[in-house]
């Protein structure tokens, strides 16, 4: 998701950095391990599995309280929106939509059948505000049929590794991507002609290049990168920057806030020549698209559990799944590369909420996640403070 979730992966912390106060502090991979372990109230088990739905640059904008005994309302933490790339709320929707999704598929595992109410309270617009954005109620316990989604829940990443250009996605596989977004009724297309993936490459690499020049897109990515393992653990969330070992000195220097907010840095410059290398190494990409007069709040919630659902079949097929959607979004300086993006897509009237890569890559690690206990609170109140603020 965005879809921007895009890490700078040219350096990392140095050990005398990494070791600073981190061991003390919880593993920011635990979540992922035997999710809802221990639970006894059937929401949380289907919390543990919330949490690890896909959300733009990690920012994790999940706020929840729990109402009776099988009551659910999620909110959107304001304070974790992207307010310069993403200005209609678009991706954060999205991923409020995967997190209701993989709530729905651990409840459905428990046997019950939960119903899903988005917006309970009216739509917010233009943007997200302190209303709700989905109730979900478990009701009573029945013969529900399971899910086989839910089996790739905790095994699902956002592979960022080089793609092997070899291998193309079969036609099955995808079909199956496509199957599995349609039971939430988006649809999936995908281009593996290489002419055509050519064409997606070029604009991909230009929105991908016109964000890392615009200061406001620039300084917005920055507040979410977490650089070594001590911020990793401390903050849980974010985008972990990963790579190869370098001095303590070098990496203040090299990390600093004037060279990261420079689109010129050395460490910026390394970044765009590793980007682009893995843009061009995608053997094929995919789109999920809805359609064009369901692009409102509700359209865009269900957007993301359609895509919640293509990504943990992509995880059941054996692809690797990247999400490429700069070119998407809808901020003033990206208009011209979204209006061709919309065009090259060849979607008619449909309206495309998230493009990525697809293929074969070697496995990665799970991102950070803060955990069950972090949605809670006064999450309604913090909403409407967030609001506010």
């Amino acid at each position: 998701m965005t879809t921007r979730r895009h890490v700078l992966t040219v350096l990392a912390a140095a050990p005398a950095l990494t070791a600073c106060g981190g061991e003390h502090l919880p593993d920011p991979t635990a979540a992922w391990r035997n999710p809802g372990a221990g639970e006894h109230d059937p929401r949380r088990f289907a919390l543990a599995h919330a949490i690890l739905a896909p959300n733009p640059h990690n920012t994790q904008p999940w706020l929840v309280t729990l109402e009776g005994d099988d009551g659910m309302t999620l909110y959107c933490d304001l304070t974790r929106r992207l307010p310069f790339t993403d200005p209609l709320d678009r991706q954060i929707t999205i991923g409020c939509g995967a997190f209701v999704e993989l709530y729905r598929l651990a409840a459905r595992q428990l046997g019950f059948a939960p119903v899903v109410s988005p917006f309970p309270e009216g739509e917010s617009s233009p943007r997200l505000d302190a209303k709700p954005v989905a109730h979900v109620a478990l009701g009573a316990r029945s013969n529900a049929s399971t899910d086989p989604l839910f089996a790739h829940i905790a095994a699902r990443r956002t592979n960022r590794n080089p793609y092997d250009t070899a291998r193309v996605p079969h036609l099955a596989d995808l079909r199956g991507l496509a199957d599995a977004a349609y039971e939430r009724g988006a649809e999936v297309e995908w281009a593996t002609e290489p002419e055509r993936v050519a064409r997606l490459r070029g604009l991909i690499w230009r929105a991908f290049d016109r964000e890392m020049h615009t200061p406001g897109a620039l300084a917005e990515t920055y507040g979410w990168l977490r650089f070594g393992h001590d911020e990793v653990v401390r903050h849980r969330d974010g985008l972990a920057v990963e790579g190869p070992l370098i001095g303590p000195a070098k990496f203040l220097a090299m990390f600093s806030r004037a060279n990261m907010l420079n689109p010129n840095s050395e460490a910026n410059k390394q970044a765009l020549q590793q980007w682009r290398q893995k843009i061009d190494a995608s053997p094929a990409f995919a789109w999920l698209s809805m359609q064009e007069d369901d692009d409102t709040p509700t359209g865009r919630l269900t957007a993301g559990m359609a895509y919640a659902r293509m990504n943990l079949a992509a995880t059941a097929a054996g692809l690797a799944l990247h999400p490429w959607s700069q070119g998407l979004q809808e901020y003033r300086e990206m208009a011209d590369i979204r209006s061709a993006l919309r065009i090259a897509l060849q979607n008619g009237e449909n309206f495309p909420h998230m493009l990525v890569r697809v293929g074969y890559a070697d496995p990665v690690e799970p991102a950070a996640r803060r955990g069950v206990d972090a949605l809670f609170g006064n999450a309604a109140g913090r909403a409407q403070q967030s609001e506010r603020d």
